[in-house]
């Protein structure tokens, strides 16, 4: 009889133990659960960002390219030499004279 009751007693120190270790873990994952959380929402936050400048850099890609599509004269290049040096130069570039209107030269 003295034996069962100290295997009863053995067990239900046993089992307080593991109950003690089990809410200690529990409470870890909860704290771990809301700075992963935390770090959710900041990724959507900084994906929704990211989508809206990808949006307004297509619509502006687009817009250029309507303008290039639609411009009655168009650019052509023609190769310069500059010091002995072949380099490209840009005759007649699309909205030019509108953006320097823009700027005020």
């Amino acid at each position: 009889m003295t034996k069962t009751r100290t295997d009863h007693r053995q067990r239900a120190l046993e089992l307080s133990v593991a109950l003690e270790i089990t809410k200690f873990q529990r409470d870890a994952y909860r704290d771990q659960v809301a700075k992963l959380e935390l770090r959710l929402a900041a990724a959507d936050h900084r994906a929704e960002r990211a989508e809206e400048r990808l949006h307004s850099a297509t619509l502006m890609l687009s817009n250029l390219a309507v303008q290039a599509v639609s411009s009655p004269s168009r650019s052509t290049a023609t190769e310069v030499l500059v010091d002995g040096k072949s380099i490209l130069r840009l005759n007649n570039p699309i909205n030019f004279r509108s953006a320097l209107a823009t700027t005020g030269r």
